[in-house]
């Protein structure tokens, strides 16, 4: 059974011998809660030890071992002792690396330059010490967490019961790069995820007077002309219940609700910072992920959203005009906080690049580091052109493209940004359903060959 004591048990690895032996040395020394119960060399032994040994409560390792990283050794455990948490140690410290490995299940990173243990201890006792008051609680309701097992059910549903809250802006300057497009199938994707299914997750439409997401999620303008954003000015944040607030939503695509932007120009014009910030404050209150459709500008409404969200998706094309018009926007924003205008350096970190081939690929596109080079910021995901796209927002299905083909290559890369942004398909794509997807295009492209050979 997980354990009850205060005693923080620790196995640390690394593949460098005299570094391992300092690091048990300064750890063990530093906290009077740490207990070193093991050392390892090479990542296999690591995982066999935590896997078969009781009361591992974390792991703190270099992150490249001779065989495996962090996040090899964080997925291998997921099954096997799913209470351990992993923590280590790296040279490198990028915000795309530190990302990256945090949606993969590292707890927490810690940059090996200046490294003090104290703070090290520090930071794994008082994580580990909350988590396991949360295991016990969850042992108490539902049975004792075994070690060393793979069923893992109530671990799982833990994790259900406490991820963190998303806000997602999709963002860029230049329309036509497939905002609105990423935002609801990134909606969808996410509420279709396992651990999300009974998560509450809403779409919000910033791109006032555009109204795209209510075109792409089928919504007649009858439904929008009472419930908009518009219809919110008056809302207070702390009096509104549950009811109300969906009364002031549309149902949208597969049990997602929408907070739909005004048609009416004149009525658009009205929504400011106040109203936008109101909304999502009040969103924040009852929904576990937010997804907002930014507008194609600089605005009072954007201000809101980009303050708000917790990671912020610039949607680029692989074409120099959508790209020089994100990397303007964060050269503005380093600019203004160089100059000491305003800090918005917390604005520029939450910035990730998603880039989207909305269109058919050409000779002149940019290569994937060049658009992250140009605009400044980490790429995420890359988003591949797809017919199923075209097919979901031409057709007649009334779906979204993650729905309506589940196996397609877009389907599959937008689960993964689902999956980056908030742990939504943590046991990953199945294989089975990429090949799928490639044997799919495979069967399209001989068909086209075959029709143009014979008419």
């Amino acid at each position: 059974m997980y354990k009850s004591s205060n005693t923080v048990n620790i196995i640390v690895a690394d593949y460098d011998n005299m570094r391992l032996m300092d690091t048990f040395s300064k750890l063990q020394n530093s906290n009077p809660l740490v207990r070193v119960v093991a050392i390892c060399q090479n990542g296999q032994d690591l995982i066999n030890r935590a896997s078969t040994m009781r009361d591992v409560d974390a792991i703190l390792m270099d992150f490249n071992l001779i065989d495996l990283t962090a996040i090899e050794v964080a997925k291998e455990l997921k099954d096997s002792s799913p209470t351990t948490e992993i923590f280590c140690i790296s040279d490198s410290m990028s915000a795309e690396f530190i990302f990256s490995a945090k949606s993969k299940g590292v707890a927490e990173i810690f940059k090996r330059e200046g490294i003090v243990y104290r703070e090290v201890a520090d930071k794994i006792v008082d994580s580990i010490i909350a988590k396991r008051l949360e295991y016990e609680k969850l042992a108490n309701e539902h049975g004792a967490i075994e070690k060393g097992t793979r069923n893992t059910k109530i671990v799982k549903e833990y994790i259900t019961k406490t991820i963190s809250q998303s806000v997602i802006l999709t963002y860029n300057m230049k329309g036509g790069v497939g905002k609105s497009t990423v935002a609801a199938n990134l909606a969808v994707a996410i509420k279709l995820s396992p651990y999300y299914s009974g998560k509450r997750v809403v779409l919000v439409d910033f791109d006032c007077g555009g109204a795209n997401v209510s075109t792409i999620c089928n919504i007649p303008d009858i439904d929008t002309v009472s419930r908009n954003l518009a219809a919110w000015e008056n809302i207070d944040l702390n009096e509104t219940s549950p009811e109300e607030v969906d009364s002031l939503l549309i149902p949208g695509p597969h049990g997602i609700m929408v907070a739909a932007a005004p048609i009416n120009m004149g009525i658009a014009a009205k929504i400011g910072y106040d109203i936008a910030d109101n909304i999502l404050k009040i969103l924040k209150k009852y929904f576990d992920v937010i997804i907002i459709d930014g507008a194609p500008n600089l605005s009072p409404v954007m201000d809101a959203a980009l303050e708000q969200a917790t990671k912020i998706l610039l949607i680029a094309n692989p074409e120099g005009q959508a790209v020089k018009q994100l990397g303007r926007i964060v050269h503005t924003l380093n600019d203004i906080t160089a100059n000491g205008e305003r800090d918005l350096i917390h604005i520029i970190n939450k910035m990730f690049v998603v880039l989207n081939y909305a269109q058919k690929p050409s000779e002149w596109d940019l290569k994937p580091n060049e658009v992250a080079r140009t605009i400044g910021r980490p790429l995420l995901r890359e988003i591949p052109n797809d017919d199923v796209v075209k097919k979901a927002l031409h057709g007649n299905s009334a779906k979204q493209a993650v729905e309506l083909e589940p196996e397609s290559e877009f389907a599959i890369a937008i689960k993964k940004l689902a999956n980056d942004l908030c742990g939504a398909y943590p046991e990953g794509v199945k294989q089975e359903d990429v090949k799928k997807s490639k044997k799919k295009v495979k069967e399209n492209s001989d068909k086209k060959k075959l029709f143009g050979l014979f008419g």
